[in-house]
């Protein structure tokens, strides 16, 4: 018998596992590793770093495999491209992840915590009685008493037992890997806005470059199908192009659903949702990875302290997420309100409102 199964292995999850497992519960932490080059959300706000010190978890160095981020550069609501620097910031630089290798020892020190990692996708859940029976994709069969999904933008859980994923304004990221240069000539990240939407560039730790333009959904359709399309949008931006000139994008698009949304619920009876599963939002907002972790956190104290007959945090875990969601929805709207070049476009119309 488990005391909590864990649907999703990325940074939620295995938090979550890892909270729990320190407070001496058995868990189960269930995701079928697949094969990928890359994983997009590799900026970590220089704030998460409190976050992974306060559990004993692993904090990006120089000597790892991730590099510091200088700050930002950005044109929007301007022609110019504005300098940030992270210099000043109390909590020091942020850091350009390599994700995977970010996730792998988030998951290995939920393990050494004490959680079981097990290399499978959870397919089914029921309710039987106090207790969640689940399957798996490999055939196994589990019981426990909580289950939370981690499952990332999916829901696959919490919209299984009945939750529907709210998503705001359709945004899609289509995103392309460039071939690795020696040395990156960036420690930034570079945003610009554009009349269709808007693009993200920075050069990974690997020093491959990567870039991803943020638009409706009906406008990337012929991104995706018109052999150079997605290129020749690069060659037009003002700054990023310029920034990447001699960058080569071989690699196949990326689409992403990159749109904000909620659960119209967070929690039900004896399960619980946290990280991209619960709220998720526009990358805009640079909210992705640290609300990963803190909502891996909050949901495993919550359901540990539900464990020892303690619900109360159930309740202040909901109205944290409902806190955070109407903040996130003020800050990005202002934000796009702030772009006022081409406010009859679709897209920034769209998005304005």
């Amino acid at each position: 018998m488990w005391d909590a199964i864990i649907a999703g292995a990325g940074p939620a999850g295995t938090v979550a596992a890892h909270v729990l497992a320190q407070n001496g519960r058995r868990v189960l932490l269930a995701d079928a590793s697949g094969v990928s080059k890359y994983k997009v959300g590799e900026a970590l706000p220089s704030a998460a770093l409190r976050i992974l010190r306060s559990l004993s978890l692993p904090v990006p160095t120089c000597e790892g495999p991730h590099a510091q981020i200088g700050g930002n550069l950005s044109s929007w609501g301007s022609e110019d491209l504005v300098p940030m620097d992270f210099i000043h910031d109390p909590d020091g630089p942020g850091w350009r992840l390599d994700r995977l290798h970010f996730d792998a020892n988030l998951r290995e020190s939920a393990i050494r915590s004490g959680a079981i990692f097990e290399n499978a996708n959870v397919v089914d859940v029921a309710r039987q009685g106090e207790f969640w029976r689940v399957k798996l994709h490999d055939g196994g069969a589990l019981v426990g008493r909580w289950l939370i999904d981690a499952t990332g933008r999916r829901a696959a859980i919490a919209r299984r037992l009945g939750a529907k994923r709210n998503r705001d304004t359709p945004l899609i990221a289509l995103y392309a890997l460039g071939k690795p240069e020696a040395k990156p000539r960036l420690n930034r990240t570079v945003v610009e806005a554009v009349p269709r939407g808007w693009w993200y560039a920075a050069f990974l730790p690997s020093g491959a470059p990567i870039a991803g333009l943020h638009i409706r959904p009906q406008d990337a359709a012929p991104l995706t199908t018109m052999p150079g399309a997605w290129h020749q949008a690069l060659l037009e931006t003002r700054h990023i192009s310029s920034t990447f000139s001699n960058t080569v994008f071989d690699d196949p698009l990326l689409p992403l659903d990159a749109s904000g949304a909620r659960l119209n619920h967070f929690v039900g009876d004896e399960w619980i949702a946290c990280g991209d599963a619960a709220l998720s939002f526009d990358p805009l907002s640079s909210q992705g990875i640290f609300s990963a972790l803190y909502g891996g956190m909050t949901a495993g104290l919550a359901v540990a302290a539900a464990l020892n007959g303690n619900v109360t945090l159930i309740d202040s875990y909901t109205a944290r997420l409902e806190k955070v969601r109407q903040s996130y929805l003020v800050n990005i709207q202002s934000i796009y309100r702030r772009e006022r070049r081409w406010r009859t476009k679709p897209f920034w119309s769209t998005l304005r409102t």
